[in-house]
């Protein structure tokens, strides 16, 4: 393993720190992400010549061409056009890309090292302990971004700019992190990660929304399952289901007296009533707005613009925000965005990628007796799901680096595992 390849590895560490800079509004995240791309590219060329290198030089070099059409065509037919928000979209969105391709080469060399899953599993568990640090320290001194504008909705996402994001990196690194907590054979040390592990929740809860919620929610619902039918097998199982089962009563029991209990009208006492009370007109109104501008009007208004665009924005995209005429405007939901934003032709490119590697993902799992499948195998694959459906309904992951990079080392990860049997102790 080469020194770039465990750079990549440790890039992943650096991910909280580089978002709380960008909160801080010190433009280090933009600057090293933009430098990892170069880098990638660098590390691509540099790989030794195979089938997987020249398609996936080859599929950038096409990527970027598309890109370079995309921008053209629409700084000839689109008014109003910015160059820097158009920019800034496109080398959003082809970071992720470009980090998967990058991902599923590192990880499958890194995995040729000792403990190399134990590595990267501790390195998401610190992540999200930084975070869940930063999310008490903001609530303790009250200084957290909020998560919504309506008073009458509460969560915060810390010293971190967006609630949606922070979800997501939160849902999708829990899996990983209860992976690893799980997989520890020493049961003080499984004991004393507990309360770490309450203190996650706890911070996946406070953010108020769905989507954080229902991470907690899904991922210890698919261990306890996971574990029962194991633990048929394997007696020794029975202390990971109690874990579990503590750590779901702990949400459970959270849940009503943190902001997403209020968020969901499952606060206890009256406070739901006093802070609709203290909302003015104006602000209900708002909210009122809110609710009917949602991410089904923003697809009415996409569609519309899109039938009425010549045939080179329908293939090619429109660009950010689609024909808007003030304001550019995401519909929210990363593929439907993908599709009118860059058109057909880039729906397909940017598809590309994660329908092969799925694809071989999905036929090497298909090969796997049941006995054969393992935690790592069903813990990252639920963190992948909850990424990959996040983006389907939530949006805020594929054009967003802080999150895609994640997404990304997790489908490296889940690749590399389906390719080879593969854990850091044990087959379960």
């Amino acid at each position: 393993m080469n020194y770039v390849e465990k750079a990549f590895i440790f890039f992943i560490l650096a991910q909280p720190a580089l978002d709380i800079l960008a909160y801080v509004n010190v433009p280090v995240s933009t600057i090293l992400r933009g430098l990892a791309i170069g880098v990638a590219a660098g590390y691509l060329l540099c790989l030794p010549d195979g089938k997987w290198k020249k398609l996936s030089i080859t599929y950038l070099i096409v990527l970027g061409a598309f890109m370079i059409c995309h921008i053209l065509n629409n700084h000839m037919v689109k008014a109003p056009f910015s160059i820097s928000i158009e920019l800034t979209y496109v080398l959003k969105t082809v970071y992720f890309i470009v980090m998967l391709i990058v991902y599923v080469f590192v990880i499958k060399s890194f995995s040729k090292q000792k403990n190399w899953q134990k590595v990267l599993q501790v390195i998401v568990f610190i992540n999200l302990l930084v975070i869940s640090f930063v999310m008490l320290a903001a609530n303790m001194t009250n200084s957290g971004h909020r998560s919504y504008g309506a008073l009458a909705k509460e969560g915060h996402s810390g010293w971190f700019f967006s609630a949606n994001e922070l979800s997501v990196i939160l849902g999708m690194g829990f899996s990983i992190m209860l992976l690893y907590i799980l997989k520890v054979k020493s049961t003080r040390s499984k004991i004393l990660l507990l309360p770490v592990s309450i203190l996650v929740i706890w911070a996946m809860l406070t953010v108020g929304t769905k989507v954080s919620f229902g991470s907690v929610i899904i991922v210890l619902g698919i261990a306890l399952t996971f574990y029962s039918i194991k633990t048929i097998y394997n007696l020794k199982n029975w202390l990971n289901i109690i874990i579990l089962l503590v750590l779901l009563t702990a949400s459970l029991l959270m849940t009503p007296a943190t902001p997403i209990g209020n968020n969901l009208g499952l606060t206890f006492g009256t406070n739901v009533v006093k802070q609709e009370t203290d909302v003015s007109q104006s602000e209900k109104g708002t909210a009122r707005r809110n609710i009917l501008s949602g991410r089904s009007d923003f697809l009415y208004d996409m569609t519309a613009q899109y039938s009425k665009a010549p045939l080179s924005q329908k293939l090619l995209g429109m660009g950010f925000g689609g024909n808007y005429t003030i304001h550019p405007k995401l519909i929210e939901m990363d593929f439907l965005d993908w599709y009118f934003n860059f058109g057909l032709i880039g729906f397909v490119l940017l598809f590309l990628p994660l329908l092969c590697i799925g694809f071989r993902i999905l036929s090497s799992l298909f090969k796997y007796r049941f006995s054969d499948i393992t935690a790592p195998i069903i813990f990252t694959g639920a963190a992948v799901c909850l990424g990959m459906g996040s983006a389907f309904v939530a949006g805020h992951v594929l054009s967003s680096p802080a999150v895609s990079i994640y997404l990304a080392v997790l489908i490296g990860y889940l690749h590399t595992l389906a390719g080879r049997e593969g854990s850091w102790q044990s087959n379960v």
